[in-house]
């Protein structure tokens, strides 16, 4: 398995893992007992960009074939787990998820 065939694969994972992460950002703020002061007026912009780049992902990933699809779901998924609630790490660096959609777009295998 080479570079190239990894990178579609490992991205939309990547992609669907911030998506998952923002998307879930709010519910886990809420149940950890912080406060939203920065997200009064803006309480569902992380779950609709989450939504939206979960989306992106699994299309993308569908377009491969629906192995590659069910692959992100589960791998971004078990990512995602991982990152925010048993490493508890800093969710607003899943921000970084269209970066990662830019970069998929760009690193997309052409057709010839």
């Amino acid at each position: 398995m080479s570079q190239s065939d990894v990178v579609p694969l490992v991205l939309p994972i990547a992609i669907f893992a911030c998506g998952a992460a923002l998307f879930s950002h709010r519910f886990y703020v809420v149940y950890r007992g912080w406060s939203l002061r920065e997200f009064v007026y803006k309480q569902h912009l992380p779950g609709i960009l989450g939504t939206a780049l979960m989306l992106f992902a699994i299309l993308f990933a569908s377009s491969l074939g629906w192995p590659h699809a069910i692959a992100v779901v589960l791998g971004g998924s078990a990512v995602s787990y991982l990152y925010v609630y048993v490493f508890r790490m800093w969710a607003e660096a899943a921000l970084l998820g269209p970066a990662l959609a830019v970069l998929l777009i760009f690193a997309m295998p052409s057709s010839s």
